[in-house]
């Protein structure tokens, strides 16, 4: 029984860094995703803002080019 005891943690010692290189790897790697996830967000929002602006300027042009051909209204 001292014998798998000190085999299991042996193997454990052995491992360790093996063990944490991967979760401080894994940790990277979820930090990375939400960076890049709210980046997406951003970039999303500021796309469809910029969608709403050229809305606007589409129907502001509409509008003014309405009052240059008919002066009257």
């Amino acid at each position: 029984m001292d014998f798998l005891l000190a085999f299991v943690i042996t193997g454990l010692v052995a491992s360790s860094g093996w063990i944490v290189w991967g979760l401080s790897r894994g940790w990277a790697r979820a930090r990375n995703r939400r960076h890049e996830l709210r980046i997406a967000q951003a970039r999303s929002a500021a796309e469809l803002r910029q969608a709403e602006i050229r809305e606007i300027e589409l129907a502001n042009e509409t509008y003014r080019d309405f009052v240059r051909r008919h002066p009257e209204k």
